[in-house]
C-alpha cells in the first residue's frame, strides 16, 4: 500500500463538463458545483468503515531516511502561513493577515498528507449573517466596523490542519500517602483539634490508554481560539478527497509530527499524574518520581473547517474565526475610543444628576 508521504501531489482542479470553468465542493452537501454555470456534479460518496492509525515509530524513522514528495505551496511573506495552492489559483489574499499573496511566492515543499477531514457544512453567505449578529451586538465598536470585517475578500474558507495521537502507556512511580487524622491538644480553654497527618512511603504502577489526543498544527491560530471552537464532529471524518478541498485553502501544518506528539504528552503527562495521585491513594499525596514507557503510538492528520476572516483596521490585524461545521464564532474586535469616552462622560452626567436630585431632597 502506498505512505501518504509517496502519493502526496498537487491539489487537483476539477473543470466543468458543461462550460470549462472551475468547479467547488459546496458546503453541506455531496456536489461540486461550477460557479459559472451552476452544474453540478456528485462526489462518489464512499463509506468509511475504519479510520486508519498510522504507527508514529515507524513513520518518524521513515521520515528520517525518505523523501517526501515535494508539493506546490503559497507563504505568506507577512505572516508566515503556508497553504495549498491550486494551478488555477494566480493571486489571492492571506486569509490569516489580507496580505497579498501572488506567484512570485509559490514554491515546492514536502508535506505529509492528510489522511481524513471534516467538510464545511455552512456556506460563506451564512458565515456573514453570524459575523453581522456578532458585529451588531459589539459594544462601543468603531461605526465602519461593519464595512472593515464583512469585506468579501477578508473571508476565507481554510482547512486547519491537526494532528491526533493515540498511545497505551506504562507508569511506574513511587512516593508518599498521607493519611490525615486528628488529636486534641492544649488544655482549659485553649483546648482544640489539630489535624496531622501520617505519611508512608508508597510505590507502584498505572496503566492508561489514550484515544484521540487532539493537537492544532496550524501555527497561524492560536490554540486558545481553536479550542473554543469546540467540539468537532470527528464522527463525521471523511477520507481527504480533492473534490471537498476544491474552491477552499488548505493550510500547511507548522507544528511537525515529532513536537505535535512532544504537546501531546503534556496532556497525556497530566492525566497520568492525576492517575498516580488516585492510585496512591489516601487523603494526601506525594509523588518523588514517575517512569514512563509510551508504547504503541498512532496518529493521523486530519484537516478541519475554519472560515477566517481577516481586515485590517486603523493599521491593525483583526481576525474572526468560525467553525465551518457549526457556525461557532470566536474573534477580536477594535474599540471606539470616542464612544468609550462618550460614554464615561455619559455615566459622570448621570451620576452627577442623581446626586443633585439627592441633595434637593433633603
Amino acid at each position: 500500500m502506498d505512505t501518504p508521504e509517496q502519493t502526496e501531489k498537487e491539489l487537483q482542479v476539477f473543470l466543468c463538463t458543461n462550460c470549462g470553468a472551475g468547479m467547488k465542493y459546496k458546503p453541506g452537501t455531496e456536489t461540486m458545483v461550477c460557479s459559472h454555470c451552476n452544474t453540478q456534479n456528485n462526489i462518489p460518496k464512499e463509506e468509511l468503515l475504519f479510520v486508519e492509525e498510522l504507527d508514529f515509530g515507524s513513520y518518524m524513522d521513515k521520515l528520517e531516511s525518505e523523501n517526501l514528495k515535494p508539493e506546490k505551496v503559497v507563504r505568506c511573506k507577512n505572516c508566515g502561513s503556508t497553504s495549498s495552492v491550486a494551478e488555477d489559483v494566480k493571486s489571492l489574499n492571506c486569509p490569516y493577515c489580507s496580505s497579498p499573496l501572488v506567484e512570485a511566492d509559490i514554491y515546492e515543499e514536502r508535506f505529509i498528507k492528510p489522511g481524513y477531514l471534516l467538510p464545511f457544512n455552512i456556506d460563506d453567505s451564512k458565515v456573514i449573517s453570524l459575523l453581522t449578529v456578532w458585529i451588531n451586538g459589539l459594544w462601543f465598536a468603531p461605526n465602519n466596523l461593519k464595512k472593515a470585517a464583512l469585506s468579501p475578500i477578508g473571508l476565507k474558507g481554510v482547512y486547519v490542519p491537526y494532528w491526533t495521537y493515540d498511545a497505551n502507556t506504562e507508569s511506574q512511580y513511587s512516593g508518599s500517602r498521607g493519611d490525615d487524622y486528628t488529636v486534641t491538644v492544649g488544655s482549659g480553654d485553649n483546648k482544640r483539634t489539630e489535624t496531622r497527618t501520617s505519611w508512608s512511603s508508597v510505590s507502584g504502577a498505572v496503566y492508561l490508554s489514550f484515544d484521540d489526543i487532539t493537537i492544532p498544527a496550524s501555527g497561524n491560530i492560536d490554540s486558545k481560539s481553536l479550542m473554543q471552537l469546540e467540539p468537532w464532529d470527528t464522527e463525521s471524518l471523511v477520507s481527504a478527497k480533492d473534490e471537498y478541498l476544491s474552491g477552499f485553502i488548505t493550510e500547511k501544518y507548522k507544528v511537525k509530527l515529532k513536537e505535535g506528539f512532544g504537546i501531546a504528552k503534556i496532556q497525556i503527562d497530566s492525566r497520568i499524574e492525576s492517575a498516580v495521585c488516585s492510585d496512591i491513594g489516601g487523603d494526601r499525596q506525594r509523588i518523588s518520581s514517575v517512569n514512563t514507557a509510551y508504547n504503541d503510538i498512532t496518529f493521523k492528520h486530519l484537516l478541519l473547517p475554519v472560515y477566517v476572516s481577516a481586515y485590517r483596521y486603523d493599521g491593525k490585524v483583526y481576525n474572526f474565526y468560525v467553525n465551518g461545521r457549526n457556525g461557532k464564532l470566536v474573534g477580536s474586535r477594535p474599540y471606539s475610543v470616542i464612544k468609550i469616552i462618550f460614554a464615561v462622560l455619559l455615566a459622570v452626567v448621570v451620576i452627577a444628576m442623581i446626586y443633585m436630585f439627592y441633595q434637593q431632597g433633603n
